[in-house]
């Protein structure tokens, strides 16, 4: 059994029972204590468990953060822009893919999808959530670094150095704001400069924004309009909004 579907097992196990002693590990994977140690270990700094003494136990991630206050408003319309999505994805491709809501419920529509085989790298700890409870086996890496309170992204130099080694087929990403004005925007500095990193490494940007996204803006720019090649959002978006945002030179897709 490889490293990744014996973290998915222990993960399996943590759900069901709360927790996992090294011990448990060794015997139900024939592993060393080192090799369990670092199972727990990757788990931990991908913000997934809790280190205890001799074992570890599963880390809730729900509460009062921003992230979890917007995961039930307009789900519906979020769900749409997901499934539309990653019908544009082919099996085989590596996948960046950011955090926030609409991209942690594309994750989720994988499991109703025909894509069976992909490589998703992300530094979001609820997009890495999403994968992991896919029954499908795809490979998951994780930047690690720093995590931002509220929106579970990992960010800073730890995190930049995973994605200055690679290239991508594409980059599924959320903003706060799209704007013929300013452009793709985000609410923090540092996840900022993490998305024009990826941006840069990547052949092809999609986009997922609801239609209250559209010509709304953050303090921070990611990117002019015209690096996004395909922006996925709902009907609510006005026929001028999509007109204007074409001008740029973006497929926009209206779900």
């Amino acid at each position: 059994m490889g490293r990744q579907e014996r973290l998915r097992a222990i993960l399996n196990t943590l759900r069901q029972s709360g927790r996992i002693s090294i011990n448990d590990i060794c015997d139900s994977f024939g592993v060393s204590l080192i090799t369990a140690r670092r199972d727990l270990e990757i788990l931990e700094s991908q913000g997934l468990v809790e280190r205890t003494r001799g074992g570890a136990t599963i880390k809730s991630i729900t509460g009062d953060s921003p992230f979890f206050k917007n995961l039930d408003l307009r789900k519906e319309q979020k769900e749409r822009i997901a499934k539309k999505a990653i019908e544009l994805l082919n099996n085989g491709q590596v996948v960046a893919a950011g955090g926030g809501t609409t991209v942690y419920y594309a994750m989720k529509a994988f499991e109703s999808s025909s894509i069976h085989t992909l490589t998703i790298v992300t530094n979001s700890i609820t997009t890495a959530w999403a994968i992991i409870n896919l029954s499908k086996p795809f490979n998951l890496v994780h930047s690690g670094g720093t995590v931002r309170q509220g929106s579970f992204e990992c960010v800073g130099e730890y995190s930049s150095m995973l994605f200055e080694r690679m290239y991508f087929d594409c980059y599924i990403l959320g903003a706060s704001g799209v704007s013929s004005a300013y452009g793709v925007t985000v609410a923090d500095f540092e996840e900022r400069n993490l998305a024009e990193l990826i941006i840069r490494r990547s052949k092809t940007v999609i986009l997922l924004a609801d239609s209250t996204k559209i010509e709304q803006s953050a303090p921070y720019k990611i990117c002019d309009l015209g690096k996004i090649d395909v922006l996925v959002t709902d009907t609510q978006a006005t026929p001028s909004q999509i007109e204007a945002l074409r001008s740029f030179g973006i497929n926009v897709i209206s779900v």
